[in-house]
Formats: structure tokens, C-alpha cells, sequence
């Protein structure tokens, strides 16, 4: 035993190799220690960073696609006023109810407050670039529909007394090019919005544009609202429904128009969101892949995940930090 043990220190005190008595042997064919490999891991940030990036930029280029729609159709109605029939045609709303304008400006200010209630929410959403953007393009897509029907079809305007309320028509002259662009700057600026005008240009009626607008944020109350408040959606259907009801009493529509404009949205807002929850290898084969919106929107949707959103809130901003502490206390309370 002792002999043993003094060859083992031996070889301690004579060979590096050997460690408390062990020999660690190495072989004379491959003299170089074999260098030890280390493991790639994955460095995601700039995924994120790419994909926060990607994100803003289809954002913004759906914002631009609605300016696009918008405009279209601020000029279809500075051009078609000069050009549509005087007769309004007869509406069984109109039999009924007598015309009361004062209705208009309560249709504004209830499309006003579904609006602000609608971005709210989208601005707390902790998904906010992917629902600002699908609300963006869905109003594109409704506002492209509107302007092609504009421009083919010609209604009379709905007011019984149009001509205390609509602008005079006016004939083709050498100034005629600047009463076009003075009119559509004003709705420009105005976006639209004409319950504080005396006189207003009338003929965009087929389809409603402001029963877009009240479908299309009530929609987007009930599908990224949470759950904790299902309150919400029973106070957004009646501010919704009386102000398309105010646009039919206040004479600025027909009936119809506010009827087809509210079929319209919901069938593509709702096929949209149904299409585009599928996972992505599906979509192209699901049988709403033959819209025609389709592959105008695929791009955009291409980097959103797999199933439908959850609706969850945060703050937007990085401070103050109160804030994302009472955020993250709401949130909780809501889910």
C-alpha cells in the first residue's frame, strides 16, 4: 500500500496530467486537447426589434391606403353635387317620421364618441399596431367601396328642403376647376364633418360613410374590449344604433343607405377577422381567400401570430411608471 501511494505522488510530482491520483491519459495520435465547443443560442431582439419595426411601417402604410379612400371620396362629391337630380326619391322612413335636421349634428357628436371610445381602447391594447392597422384597412376597404358606387350612381339628395340646406349647383365655366378645389380642401380639413355648415354639398348617399364609421368602431368595441367589460359593449350598441337611426331622421340619408352600409361592414369586418384568425398555411385555401381584398391585406397580416388576439391592456408609454402599475392592476381585474 505504501509503495502505491508513492508512485502515485511520483507521477503527481513528474507528469501535469495526473490529478489526486488519477491519470489522464492523452493520446500520442491527436497531441492537441480537442477545443471544447460552445452552443449557439439565439439572440431574439432583433426579431423584435425587426418585427416593431415591420410593424409601424404596415401600420403607417394602411393609415395612407385610408387617406387614399378618404380623399377619393371627398372629391367623387365635390364634382357629383353638380351633377346629381334634383327630386328626392321616396323612403318610407320619410312617410313616417317627419325630417328633423337638428338629427345630423346628434349623428356627428354620437359617431364622435364611438370613435374616441374605439381608439381608447386600441391605444390600451398591448397588441395597439395590429388593431389601429386592421381598423385602418377596414375603413379603407369600406371607403374604396363607397367611392367606385359613388361614381357610378347618382341619387337625388334625401332632404325634402334642399335647397335651404344643400349648396347651389354649379355650371361648368373657366372657374370651375377652383370651386372643385375649394371645395375639397374644406372637407379635407373638416374631414367630412358638415353639422356646423349653413349649406353643405349634397349626393354621397349610397352608402352611408358615417354608418361605416359608428359600425366599424362598434365592431372594434366588441372584438378587442376584455372581458371585464362586457358593460361597455351594451353602452356601445346604443350610441351605435341611434346614431344611424339620427342620420335617416335628420333627412341626410335614405333609409337604404344606412341599411346597406351596415350589412356591408359587418360582413367584411367579421369575414376579415375570421380569415385572418385562421393559422397562416389555411388561409390561402379557406374559401374567403376568393375576395377580392384578400391578398391586398395578406401582406399586412403576414408577421401577426396564429388565433385571435388577446385582449389585454398596457400603458403605451415607458413613464410614468404609476401608470403601468395601475394598468397592470386594471388588466388583472378585467380578464
Amino acid at each position: 500500500m505504501t509503495n502505491s501511494s508513492e508512485f502515485t505522488d511520483v507521477l503527481q510530482s513528474r507528469d501535469p496530467c495526473v490529478s489526486n491520483g488519477i491519470v489522464i491519459s492523452i493520446d500520442p495520435i491527436d497531441p492537441e486537447p480537442t477545443p471544447i465547443r460552445k452552443e449557439f443560442t439565439y439572440d431574439n431582439s432583433f426579431h423584435h426589434e425587426h418585427r416593431g419595426n415591420s410593424e409601424g411601417f404596415k401600420t403607417l402604410t394602411a393609415f395612407l391606403c385610408l387617406m387614399l379612400s378618404a380623399f377619393l371620396n371627398f372629391f367623387l362629391l365635390t364634382v357629383i353635387h353638380d351633377v346629381v337630380p334634383r327630386q328626392p326619391l321616396p323612403d318610407l322612413t320619410f312617410m313616417i317620421i317627419p325630417q328633423q335636421r337638428w338629427a345630423w349634428s346628434v349623428g356627428d357628436v354620437l359617431s364622435t364618441v364611438s370613435s374616441v371610445v374605439a381608439f381608447t381602447i386600441i391605444f390600451l391594447h398591448h397588441q395597439r399596431w395590429i388593431v389601429l392597422r386592421r381598423t385602418f384597412l377596414l375603413g379603407a376597404i369600406m371607403y374604396g367601396l363607397r367611392a367606385v358606387i359613388l361614381g357610378v350612381t347618382f341619387l337625388p339628395p334625401s332632404f325634402h328642403n334642399r335647397d335651404e340646406i344643400c349648396q347651389p349647383q354649379v355650371n361648368r365655366t373657366a372657374m370651375y376647376g377652383v370651386e372643385i378645389a375649394t371645395r375639397f380642401l374644406t372637407y379635407v380639413i373638416t374631414l367630412g364633418l358638415t353639422s356646423g355648415q349653413d349649406k353643405i354639398l349634397c349626393g354621397d348617399l349610397m352608402f352611408s360613410g358615417h354608418t361605416v364609421v359608428l359600425t366599424i368602431m362598434y365592431f372594434v368595441q366588441l372584438q378587442y374590449t376584455p372581458r371585464g367589460l362586457v358593460i361597455l359593449r351594451y353602452i356601445a350598441a346604443p350610441i351605435t344604433f341611434l346614431g344611424i337611426g339620427a342620420l335617416v331622421v335628420s333627412g341626410g340619408h335614405y333609409t337604404m343607405d344606412v341599411l346597406i352600409a351596415y350589412w356591408l361592414t359587418s360582413h367584411v369586418f367579421w369575414s376579415y377577422h375570421q380569415i385572418f384568425e385562421m393559422r397562416k398555411e389555411d388561409r390561402p385555401q379557406a374559401p374567403l381567400s376568393r375576395l377580392w381584398w384578400f391578398w391586398l391585406c395578406y401582406w399586412f397580416e403576414s408577421d401577426v401570430d396564429n388565433g385571435k388576439l388577446i385582449n389585454k391592456w398596457n400603458w403605451p408609454l415607458e413613464g410614468p411608471q404609476k401608470m403601468h402599475t395601475i394598468m397592470n392592476r386594471i388588466n388583472h381585474k378585467l380578464q
